[in-house]
């Protein structure tokens, strides 16, 4: 069977098992899935909206997910009366988006299309998207300084897109293992900012009207995400050789 379609199939086959759940660990899992299941559709050049209900279903789980990482946050943290008030409402949000996902998921069930077992790619196709990719994700990095959440968010969009065709190419060729679990890291670093983003942005809309000053509440989570930043700007030309090297040293 071609290897690409295998790992479709399988992709598909651990959705199916956790299609119900709505931990945290399950939603980020169902969403991974669906993050990896995209790219090989577009690689047969099928449209994600092929996957029905799949769109849909992304949406939903991306709300509940950035409900879902922010309690986590806040639960690791010593707490003012304000952070446990706002801890409250995310957890009542939590309860509420998860039911919102059951119903969703015993009402409208994914159906994913059938790759067939001897459907097959241009192989040199995918390896040009991801040069075009690389080329603009490090035009994004060379772009300017990095101030702030909404550049590195920029980098994250285009770093993931890279990544996801990258890791379809190792599925049909010889990537070293290494390589690609290095990058993850990357895309974990930079996933980071944008979760103390997330929870900044909540925490400001919850407390906009007749609320304590919010900059204040969060300042700590701006100095956290500032370091990570800082980080994550002296690495860049590191993250740019690993990105090349991982297209140039295929086996």
């Amino acid at each position: 069977m071609n290897q690409l379609v295998k790992k479709y199939n399988s992709f598909v086959r651990g959705y199916r098992e956790i299609e119900k759940e709505t931990t945290e660990n399950e939603i980020h899992d169902k969403r991974v899935t669906l993050r990896r299941i995209f790219p090989i559709l577009a690689a047969y050049r099928i449209k994600p909206s092929k996957v029905k209900n799949g769109e849909e279903a992304f949406h939903l789980f991306g709300k509940l997910r950035d409900v879902q990482v922010q309690r986590l946050k806040l639960e690791r943290i010593d707490r003012t009366p304000e952070i446990t008030e706002y801890l409250v409402f995310l957890k009542k949000r939590e309860l509420k988006l998860q039911g919102k996902v059951r119903k969703f998921c015993n009402r409208k069930k994914l159906k994913f299309p059938v790759l067939k077992k001897k459907s097959d790619i241009d192989n040199l196709r995918i390896v040009d998207k991801a040069g075009k990719m690389l080329n603009k994700l490090i035009a994004r990095m060379h772009s300017g300084s990095i101030d702030d959440a909404r550049d590195i968010h920029k980098i994250r969009i285009e770093f993931k897109k890279f990544r996801y065709v990258v890791e379809i190419l190792s599925y049909i060729e010889n990537i070293d293992e290494a390589k690609l679990e290095e990058m993850k890291l990357y895309q974990d670093r930079l996933g980071e900012i944008h979760d103390y983003e997330v929870l900044m942005d909540g925490i400001r809309k919850y407390f906009r009207k007749g609320k304590p000053n919010a900059e204040e509440i969060i300042e700590q989570f701006e100095k956290e995400q500032d370091r990570l930043i800082v980080g994550f700007e002296n690495d860049i030309e590191a993250c740019i050789v690993l990105c090349r090297e991982v297209l140039i040293k295929k086996g």
